[in-house]
């Protein structure tokens, strides 16, 4: 399997911004992603000796913590993973008896590549309709990057016409969860999205007793360090601070938008965490905003799509109105 055709690019490499366009890694504003720009206070309360391996006791903790958080449903599995996108590489090894994947797309492009590199039959749809009878169907929802949500009741329909149903919840605000009472459902969520600490790499996969418990044995006794499961369980049970980040984004989101908005960009779609346009050229937007130091995403399937994460501070959304007035 030649897997360069699938031409995976990421958000988040200042390290390309720099090669493309100069600077200092300090003075860049990354906006080529949909990670939370404000990171959760970990260092305030967490105390941990990274001598010490993540005990049972900890983990256990840790997964019930995000089972409660995620709105998991009773006699579903939870573990944690060193975040979701260990969790994608592995599916292919979990569900290897199944022959044929369908993901909604466009989408996060590591779930193509993670099944097509297991020579696993794959296509990418574009209409829920498209993903029936397939032996497993796969959903970002809220979707990225366009921000499309699948309401429940669709979901519901779904997962009674394909064998396993994955949905990745990455981007899904808290308040927003719903229990899902579906028995063949599997639950991709990440700590790293809406906490911004994408680089504790911290994930979790919820699903069947029987296939989390495969998840379990193939991770092995001490799936993630200390320092995560740490800060993952402070984190999550943080009410107070979910509950005011959430008002803090729907706010820089809204602001965001009226930007945008001002100047005639389309939007293709949005969530919390990020926005999705359709403009004349994306390139010439990325060198735009690359010269006021902010590295935003462009899409090798799209000449005219442009993803912005979203900026949470008033100087943050000051540059972007002074590129966007450039």
């Amino acid at each position: 399997m030649d897997n360069t055709k699938l031409n995976i690019r990421h958000g988040g490499d200042i390290d390309l911004a720099i090669k493309k366009y100069g600077g200092l890694r300090e003075n860049w504003i990354d906006l080529s992603t949909g990670i939370n720009r404000t990171s959760y206070p970990w260092q305030e309360s967490v105390k941990v000796h990274l001598r010490d391996l993540p005990g049972s006791k900890l983990l256990m903790s840790l997964e019930e913590a995000a089972s409660r958080a995620y709105k998991i449903a009773v006699g579903t599995d939870t573990v944690a993973s060193s975040g979701a996108q260990q969790i994608i590489n592995l599916l292919p090894l979990y569900l290897k008896k199944y022959n044929s994947v369908a993901i909604l797309g466009p989408t996060y492009n590591e779930y193509e590549r993670a099944f097509k590199s297991s020579n696993v039959r794959t296509k990418m749809v574009s209409e829920i309709s498209d993903l029936y009878c397939s032996d497993i169907a796969i959903i970002v929802n809220p979707n990225n990057p366009t921000g499309k949500e699948i309401a429940e009741e669709e979901l519901d329909e779904l997962s009674k016409k394909v064998r396993i149903l994955i949905i990745d919840e990455s981007f899904k605000m808290f308040s927003s969860r719903k229990i899902q009472k579906f028995d063949n459902v599997i639950q991709i969520n990440s700590l790293g999205k809406f906490f911004g600490l994408a680089g504790v790499r911290l994930g979790f996969v919820s699903g069947p007793s029987d296939f989390i418990k495969s998840v379990r044995k193939m991770l092995g006794p001490w799936p993630i360090s200390s320092l995560a499961a740490e800060i993952g369980l402070v984190a999550l049970n943080d009410k107070i601070w979910i509950s005011e980040m959430e008002k803090i984004l729907l706010a820089a989101s809204n602001a965001l938008h009226e930007v945008c908005n001002s100047k005639n960009w389309k939007l293709v779609g949005k969530t919390n965490l990020f926005h999705t346009y359709a403009i004349s050229n994306c390139l010439e937007v990325e060198e735009q905003f690359a010269a006021h130091g902010i590295w935003v995403r462009t899409f090798d399937y799209s000449e005219t799509w442009v993803r912005l994460g979203i900026p949470t501070s008033e100087c943050e959304l000051t540059r972007v109105k002074q590129a966007l007035n450039q």
